[in-house]
């Protein structure tokens, strides 16, 4: 079974949290841009 924490990990007790939702958000399009450009046929500089 999943536990509920994981998956809403932004919602405490105190309600919901807009700044780690958003830093989240933020990381997980870091990491997107960051895999994306490591391959090698999205590399911008191989024209």
């Amino acid at each position: 079974m999943i536990h509920a924490t994981t998956l809403l990990g932004t919602i405490t007790i105190g309600g919901f949290n807009g700044i780690a939702a958003a830093f989240g958000v933020l990381a997980l399009v870091q990491v997107t841009q960051f895999v994306y450009y490591g391959l090698d046929a999205n590399d911008p500089t191989k024209d």
